[in-house]
């Protein structure tokens, strides 16, 4: 891949990552409503639901600024 390109899929990553933990932290309706998000509440409880799709979505941020860095593993 070309820089350009771990550019755009790094930001991409960075923002889904920003939309989940945001939603998850104000507790949004659109967000909260999706499938997999009412099936982790409905078997975890809301509390721990959103603090996993926190987790998740800072490990999207994460792993987006790795990628749009340049980062990449040694084979």
């Amino acid at each position: 891949m070309t820089p350009t390109h771990d550019l755009f899929v790094g930001v991409l990553a960075v923002l889904f990552g920003c939309m989940l933990a945001i939603g998850a932290l104000f507790n949004a309706a659109p967000l909260m409503s999706l499938s997999n998000p009412k099936r982790l509440t409905d078997a975890v409880g809301n509390g721990w639901a959103r603090g996993i799709i926190v987790l998740t979505g800072l490990a999207a941020i994460a792993m987006g600024i790795l990628i749009a860095s340049g980062w990449r593993i040694r084979w």
